[in-house]
């Protein structure tokens, strides 16, 4: 099996991170994003809308990233990532879908402009500055959200972590690398420390860190060497 993604794309690490829960070996082919090579004719095949991520199976051309963590459910169904029972698998679907519908882009409002360097001015009186503090209220609001749902869970939907899990954690590690690389940016907005302010969510965010492969997953360029493939072992 093969996933094409661009490194820091969240929608890729989710898809990874089913494979790390799942413990299922993939190759990786990570695209160069500024070099838009998820624009070019070879890619357009395998997905004309030219995003990311992609997964060739067997002669299968998945993609989208649920799609991909569905397809791993039915086709590798030992540690299940939707549930044992009806309910589980209803309420692991209704929270994917609430963290890809309202989370992720409650995160992109923060960590694009973060990222780019437009949030270095976060405290003066600019129409950017205002934007990036409104940006961060709804991103409080989403990591309150999921703070009061791990108040009592190990994960988000129950004992084992799930495709939801997924969904969120990729969201989650982008916020927290902005707090490592823009400190100063992300505490004029409260997020000095994610302990400080979510300690459910923090203590959520490092026992999914700690599961076996998803160390393996975090986006090569926050690592030293890059690899454009690579073979990523879990079983």
């Amino acid at each position: 099996m093969i996933l094409h993604t661009i490194s820091g794309a969240p929608c890729g690490w989710r898809a990874l991170l089913g494979f790390a829960f799942k413990q299922i070996d993939v190759e990786v082919r990570y695209l160069d994003g500024s070099r838009r090579e998820h624009e070019t004719p070879t890619f357009l095949e395998l997905n004309p809308r030219a995003k990311v991520p992609v997964l060739e199976a067997d002669g299968l051309v998945l993609r989208d990233s649920i799609a991909i963590l569905a397809w791993l459910e039915s086709a590798y169904p030992a540690r299940p990532l939707f549930g044992r029972t009806t309910e589980e698998t209803a309420a692991i679907w209704q929270m994917l879908l609430e963290c890809a519908e309202y989370l992720q882009p409650a995160t992109n409002g923060v960590v694009f402009p973060v990222f780019a360097g437009d949030g270095e001015a976060s405290a003066a009186n600019t129409q950017a500055a205002e934007n990036l503090r409104a940006a961060a209220k709804v991103l409080d609001g989403e990591c309150e959200f999921l703070e009061r749902t791990l108040g009592e869970r190990r994960f988000l939907c129950g004992p084992d972590p799930s495709a939801a899990d997924a969904v969120a954690f990729a969201e989650i590690g982008r916020v927290q690398r902005a707090i490592e690389t823009k400190p100063h940016v992300m505490a004029s907005l409260g997020y000095l420390r994610l302990e400080q302010r979510f300690p459910h969510l923090s203590a959520w965010y490092g026992r999914v860190s700690d599961l076996p492969g998803v160390a393996a997953t975090a986006p090569i360029h926050w690592r030293a060497a890059l690899r454009p493939r690579e073979r990523l072992r879990f079983s």
